[in-house]
């Protein structure tokens, strides 16, 4: 009887010390936002602050001057939210295009320089920059990082521990466009914790699942899915598909047209995307459902600490030094 309460002790104890290690929180993640749309105010700050979370926008002027967001706006992020706002240029011009166009003194000064300055005169602290479409060159990433802390590539794998030779962080993006399963950016989220490393993603906005359609496949053609029932939509614009929410998608799969229980694809072949059985949704290209955003960032919360990018390249270079 001794030992056996001797066990059962033992056993207490080791759950005990099990669950205090699955819940430590270990690495980080670093959430971005690229051009500037109403939901980051309305949607994404409100839900990461119940979670103690936060992130970067990178704001791209012209969409204050259309009035997606205003500087009002962007102020509240930084200021009661504690987001980081960076630059995503002023017109979102392809910056080696311009530059070849134009040569790089024009878009040091029309669109990096031209950006900063109005922001800056409206109270917000630019430290980052994120290229439009991810698309720089090593000229224009040398220039950038003579006047500001870091910038982004692109990448598949999101998890680093440390700056990049470039002087670079990485970013995948996880919009609908580039939809990545849930399942899979929970393996992402244990990774960075068990590695002690972080984790780094990038959408555009968040919006309410009403602005999506799931639904089962019910048979495939090459550029054609046929549905279970009426595919139902606020809007008909800008919409991508995911043909099957096990597998993430590498380049968007742009949606020619939705008519009842058909949607329409301009190029791809379906059938090798897809099976029938499986389940899909379409909706914004540059959006993502309120819940599947919701049950990242609550998964994220117990067991990553969160970051902008401004704090986590302090944190980086600090560790750097560390270990010379």
């Amino acid at each position: 009887m001794v030992m056996r309460k001797f066990f059962i002790l033992l056993l207490a104890v080791f759950l005990t010390n099990s669950y205090v290690h699955a819940g430590e929180k270990k690495g980080g993640i670093v959430i971005a936002f690229d051009d500037g749309y109403p939901s980051w105010i309305t949607i994404i700050a409100p839900e990461l602050s119940s979670v103690g979370g936060l992130a970067t926008g990178f704001v791209n002027n012209q969409r204050i001057k259309f009035g997606d967001i205003s500087f009002d706006d962007l102020l509240l992020l930084q200021n009661k939210y504690g987001w980081e706002i960076g630059t995503h240029t002023y017109h979102h011009y392809n910056a080696p295009e311009y530059v070849q166009q134009k040569g790089l003194s024009s878009w040091i000064k029309n669109e990096l320089e031209a950006s900063v300055t109005e922001l800056q005169a409206h109270g917000l602290k630019i430290y980052s920059v994120v290229f439009p479409y991810n698309a720089f060159t090593k000229e224009l990433a040398v220039e950038v990082l003579k006047r500001h802390t870091t910038f982004r590539h692109d990448d598949v794998y999101p998890i680093a521990d440390s700056i990049g030779k470039d002087g670079s962080l990485p970013g995948t993006e996880f919009d609908i466009g580039f939809y990545v399963p849930i399942e899979h950016v929970f393996k992402w989220i244990d990774f960075a914790q068990k590695q002690d490393a972080f984790l780094f993603l990038y959408a555009h906005k968040v919006l309410p699942d009403e602005e999506f359609s799931t639904g089962i496949v019910t048979s495939l053609s090459t550029q054609t899915l046929f549905a279970d029932k009426d595919i139902s939509l606020p809007s008909k614009r800008d919409l991508c598909l995911v043909p099957d929410t096990r597998m993430r998608v590498y380049k968007a799969i742009k949606v020619e047209s939705v008519s009842g229980n058909v949607v329409k694809v301009f190029q791809g072949d379906l059938s090798r995307m897809s099976r029938t059985g499986a389940t899909f949704i379409v909706g914004p290209c540059y959006g993502m459902q309120r819940s599947y955003f919701r049950r990242i960032i609550e998964y994220a919360a117990e067991r990553l600490s969160f970051y902008t990018v401004n704090e986590v390249l302090v944190k980086m270079q600090k560790q750097s030094k560390k270990e010379l």
